[in-house]
């Protein structure tokens, strides 16, 4: 691989962030490469001075940070790592314990890149990029909603439940991992789909190839909600539809050396605790 000669930093404006800003200012120094430009990852005005001129995005923060990041800046097809300062850290590979061992590593070269998909959600006013999932949600706790889902046009099901989740696969390991859905390698161009609640005990989720369009049509009299990625919301009324499809952008990771994606699942998700030590 490629050696790193120049970064941008973005880093979490709601976390403690100067120390470990420090601490990568200074291996990213003593490694001669230039540092672009530092920026917070709410601050709009400083976000939009980013080009395509760096070869990295080092993010500092938890996942959220990571995934505002990679919506934010997606278009300039630049990779990203991320440094660890949040809980998870599904997605930010570098931990503080090994910070001045492993990003040094990665500045020389060593370090393996994978490109993975976006999802693009539109409705009749807007269309939004996505990282991890698209929420269909009733609006209130417990109470059911009812809509149809449609791929490239054919009908899938017609639908009562409290809700729909629509992740890609990447996001399977997020909202969908929580509500019980199948966590996806990836890499992989798919989408997750599974309607939260069902008043059917035959619902299941359904794995389908990025490539089809999903439809969502709202059909029920009360309005709902959607969230994007946990963070954009808008309501839904009867008739309204969500078109759902994968992005012609993709993002790019890069990940230490040995990074290993089942080894984040033991040690992040606890894959294969013993029940009784």
């Amino acid at each position: 691989m490629n050696k790193i000669s120049s970064i941008n930093i973005v880093h979490s404006s709601t976390r403690d962030y100067k120390e470990t800003l420090e601490r990568c200012q200074k291996v990213i120094t003593n490694g001669n490469v230039t540092i672009n430009h530092i920026v917070a990852n709410k601050s709009d005005e400083s976000l939009k001075k980013l080009d395509s001129s760096a070869d990295l995005i080092l993010v500092i923060g938890g996942d959220g940070t990571m995934i505002g990041a990679i919506r934010d800046l997606c278009h300039l097809n630049t990779p990203f790592l991320g440094v660890n300062i949040g809980k998870l850290g599904f997605l930010t590979d570098l931990q503080l314990d090994s910070l001045e061992v492993e990003l040094p590593k990665v500045l020389e070269g060593e370090y393996q890149e994978e490109s993975r998909n976006l999802l693009e959600v539109s409705n009749k006013n807007n269309s939004f990029i996505l990282v991890n999932e698209v929420v269909l949600h009733s609006g209130e706790l417990a109470k059911m909603t009812s809509f149809s889902l449609f791929k490239n046009n054919k009908l899938i099901a017609n639908h009562k439940s409290d809700g729909l989740i629509v992740s890609s696969a990447t996001g399977s390991t997020a909202y969908m991992y929580s509500g019980g859905g199948p966590v996806l390698y990836p890499t992989l161009d798919v989408f997750a789909i599974m309607p939260m609640f069902s008043h059917s005990s035959s619902t299941r989720p359904l794995i389908i190839p990025a490539e089809d369009e999903l439809e969502l049509k709202y059909e029920h009299d009360d309005l709902a909600k959607v969230i994007l990625d946990g963070h954009n919301e808008f309501d839904l009324e009867s008739g309204d539809s969500l078109k759902i499809k994968n992005s012609s952008t993709r993002y790019h990771l890069i990940h230490p050396k040995d990074y290993d994606y089942f080894e984040a699942c033991r040690s992040k998700l606890f894959w294969g605790l013993p029940i009784v030590k």
